[in-house]
């Protein structure tokens, strides 16, 4: 297996933890709607639908959307080892960013926007991301003899994106406070027409033989139009209602030819579906939305939960899939049908019950409101649990391998539990709680938790990172014992010197040396 391979597995594994931990906080949320709240500084409704949300939009399927100019380029002419490198480095600033946007919008570092919710700052991190992006996709493209257009085309968008990013997402000169209101059709079909050149590149991707798209006029036509409409806004005035409404129509357009394109290829079964898919789910939330724009529609479900079910399909499915329709010769997981079922069962079902409950606070249905947001709740558990099929366990433990893991279990998961949980249990043991070096405490036991992941997922490693994670456990015990001793700090810092000092004496006594001095 090739370096790109392995890249592109390793990768798509890490990013779906980050859709996990999305679907999890979205899962919360919906507790949360159902009226059971814990008094928590992190676990505010407000903060973990932000993280929902921003998961959602900024973690899993954009960083998988990246790679696919790389996929493309690697089937027609291979992959370049220098711009793989620059590749890895966006990845891991992409997830720099991802750790910031998570603790920014768990401590409540919010913007009060529907989207784009977590501080401006975090978008240099995505800017210089960007940056190496754009030198990945430069010496990826040297594989070429003569550059395709698709190629040109992108180069020149990613040089740009960048600056874009910094100047759109601005709270001052940016577009973001003025396109999260009111109809705007035309930001609607711009979303729209963003995802036609990713399908036409999936399809190429995928494409057993070259693929020539037809019925081109179908996207070209409404393109010049969007454009159109962002120069008239800039430069003149606010578009109007029905010229919105105009413009939203356009997206039907896409309708005929999505299908077009779809019955012209010529891909792989277990690919072929998952775009179907996709492709399926963008033609109902592009019908919906059209009905949805409707005036005397459109006020009675503004922003209630059939607005929310709407968005779920179009991205739990329609970019979701996608996405995974990219990565099923990469990724053996993906060609589990149970997976694509289960899945499928819990999107289907949130939606339902949700566009039940937005009929039901537009006054149409008169029913019990609460009983579909628990269906909702139930139904997230089913999409959950769909990523079992990602979870694989082959592993024969060593003894030592059973040590890391109970330090990833008690370090780890521990100190992730305190950062959400840590203001409600600490008082009602007695313990004072001031909400601020404490979660510098349980970030130092988080990363402890990551030295026994590392050191139980890589053997090679596993000896030295286990013996760092003993002399960090050595120092912090001690630091902890005398700010006890001096009365700094309660019997809570007892506890924690007496919890690490035990896991230095199980190693030290049972595993510290025992195969090198006793292998003779």
């Amino acid at each position: 297996m090739d370096n790109f391979n392995t890249f592109i597995q390793t990768h798509f594994k890490i990013s779906l933890i980050f859709f996990a931990i999305g679907l999890i906080f979205g899962f919360i949320y919906s507790i949360n709607l159902l009226g059971f709240n814990i008094n928590s500084q992190t676990l505010l409704p407000s903060n973990i639908r932000s993280l929902h949300i921003s998961l959602m939009l900024y973690g899993f399927v954009p960083l998988m959307l990246s790679y696919l100019p790389f996929l493309l380029i690697n089937k027609e002419v291979g992959s370049s080892k220098k711009g793989l490198r620059y590749l890895n480095l966006f990845t891991i600033f992409w997830y720099i960013f991802l750790v910031f946007m998570i603790n920014s919008l768990l401590f409540g570092n919010t913007r009060g926007l529907a989207f784009y919710d977590f501080p401006y700052e975090l978008n240099f991190i995505l800017a210089l991301a960007g940056v190496f992006y754009i030198f990945a996709l430069y010496d990826f493209m040297k594989q070429y003899k003569t550059y395709p257009t698709w190629v040109r085309v992108c180069l020149k968008i990613v040089v740009i994106a960048p600056i874009t990013l910094l100047i759109l997402m601005n709270p001052i000169i940016g577009q973001v406070e003025s396109t999260v209101s009111g109809p705007h059709g035309d930001n609607t079909l711009g979303m729209s027409l963003a995802l036609i050149p990713l399908y036409y590149l999936i399809i190429k991707l995928l494409n057993k033989d070259e693929f020539i798209a037809r019925w081109n006029i179908l996207w070209q036509i409404p393109t010049i139009f969007y454009f159109t409409s962002v120069l008239y806004r800039i430069f003149f005035e606010p578009l109007t209602y029905n010229q919105e409404w105009f413009l939203q129509y356009l997206t039907l357009l896409y309708i005929p030819l999505l299908y077009r394109w779809y019955k012209d290829s010529n891909i792989e079964k277990f690919a072929k579906f998952s775009l179907l898919i996709s492709i399926c789910a963008f033609l109902f939330v592009d019908i919906q939305g059209n009905i949805l724009f409707v005036p005397e529609i459109r006020w009675l479900f503004h922003r209630n939960d059939l607005i929310v079910a709407h968005a779920h399909v179009a991205m739990g499915i329609g970019v979701f899939f996608m996405v995974l329709s990219m990565f099923t010769s990469y990724i053996k997981n993906l060609r589990k049908i149970g997976f694509y079922i289960l899945y499928l069962l819990g999107i289907i079902g949130i939606f339902i019950s949700l566009s039940i409950a937005g009929f039901i606070e537009a006054g149409i249905l008169k029913m019990d409101v609460s009983l579909f947001w628990t269906i909702r709740t139930l139904f997230g558990l089913v999409t959950i649990s769909s990523l079992i099929f990602f979870i694989q366990n082959k592993y024969q433990l060593t003894a030592l391998q059973k040590y890391n893991l109970m330090g990833i279990l008690s370090d780890g998961l521990g100190g992730i539990f305190l950062i959400l949980f840590a203001s409600f249990i600490y008082p009602l043991i007695g313990f004072s709680f001031t909400g601020q070096y404490e979660y510098v405490v349980f970030s130092f036991v988080s990363m402890t938790g990551i030295l026994h992941f590392v050191a139980f997922k890589y053997k090679e490693y596993e000896i030295i990172l286990t013996n760092i994670t003993v002399v960090i456990r050595v120092f912090i015990s001690s630091v902890f014992f005398s700010l006890y001793v001096s009365k700094s700090l309660g019997f809570e810092a007892l506890g924690i010197s007496a919890f690490d000092i035990s896991f230095v004496l199980i190693y030290l006594i049972f595993f510290y040396q025992k195969e090198s001095l006793c292998k003779n």
